[in-house]
């Protein structure tokens, strides 16, 4: 038996010890060295996960906005007409007198009370709290029956909450994220291929690129791969202020939340916005974050009431659209 094993089998506590004190520990240096690994992974993982992250929200967003788009055409099949906006109701007051909008009749369900140009508010504020307006958006919505999930109405980054006039769109209104363009519920959508403008127009194009007319007489083509038919709204104009509902006009604004800056003081940033179109694809392009719909409705040539130009966009508004017989025939 060697010496060693003499020692441990006469004191074998002493023995454990002095084999523990040979173990070598880190030192400082190879911690600080460790740790600076490992915050430099994080640091390299983290924007890695956010932007990941990102970008599921965005292609959930797109699949949302699909599914209400296939849920129109589902629809059409039998009214052979466009679900109805909102826009349907007052833009009849350029024949005559607007018509109320009761709710069931709309494709999402919202409803109010105005008339002509004069709103008086249906549902309290916050929207997501107010228990009318949870029962009517979406499950009273025209469309509802054909895509059956609450949950395909809302943008994934779209919380409830504040509205907020800010880049990344601010607080929603718990209950939708898109609009329908404001001016196609009048007619099917193969006839929406074209249109011949009754008076001169012109109006802004998206970010600093000008202006673009169109003169009495000239006659747009509309390809349904450009033409924008649904929206993902921004907050603030108008879902989740005075005008919680579905209807993309002008003067609403488009919510680039998707951005690839995402600080709320980059006024100057361009973002991504899911839109769908009327061949029934849907693309994120990127816009400025201040894009009017006034602006993009200019883009492709479909004419838009803008009450700052006053009679000509009326005469070419109420040429576009369809004079209906009231009461509302949803």
């Amino acid at each position: 038996m060697g010496y060693e094993r003499l020692r441990a089998r006469a004191n074998p506590g002493m023995y454990r010890r002095c084999r523990l004190c040979r173990v070598r520990g880190f030192t400082l240096i190879e911690l600080l060295v460790v740790v600076s690994i490992i915050a430099l992974l994080i640091a390299i993982l983290v924007p890695s996960l956010a932007l990941a992250r990102h970008q599921v929200r965005s292609l959930q967003c797109r699949s949302n906005i699909r599914q209400l788009m296939n849920g129109m055409f589902y629809y059409i099949t039998d009214p052979d007409v466009f679900p109805g906006t909102h826009g349907l109701f007052w833009m009849q007051s350029f024949f005559g007198t607007a018509w109320t909008r009761p709710s069931g009749v709309t494709w999402d369900g919202a409803r109010d009370r105005m008339q002509g140009m004069s709103y008086h508010a249906a549902y309290t504020q916050p929207h997501y709290l107010d228990p009318e307006f949870i029962a009517d958006v979406p499950g009273k919505g025209t469309i509802f029956p054909y895509v059956k999930q609450e949950k395909a109405y809302t943008c994934p980054a779209d919380k409830p909450g504040e509205s907020e006039d800010t880049p990344i769109g601010g607080g929603g209104n718990g209950r939708l994220s898109y609009s329908l363009n404001a001016f196609v519920a009048y007619k099917a959508p193969e006839s929406l291929g074209s249109f011949t403008y009754v008076a001169p127009s012109f109006d802004a194009l998206p970010g600093d690129q000008g202006t673009r007319s169109f003169a009495a007489g000239q006659r747009v083509v509309f390809h349904s791969a450009r033409f924008m038919t649904m929206f993902e709204e921004h907050p603030h104009f108008h879902m989740n202020t005075s005008f919680p509902e579905g209807n993309f006009n002008g003067l609403d604004r488009i919510a680039t939340r998707h951005m690839r800056t995402v600080s709320s003081k980059d006024q100057g940033a361009r973002g991504r916005a899911t839109i769908a179109f009327l061949d029934g694809h849907v693309d994120d392009p990127i816009y400025p974050v201040k894009t009017l719909g006034r602006e993009l409705f200019t883009e492709f040539g479909q004419p838009h009431y803008w009450h700052e130009t006053g009679p000509p966009d009326r005469a070419n508004a109420s040429a576009f659209i369809k004079k209906l017989d009231g009461p509302c025939p949803w």
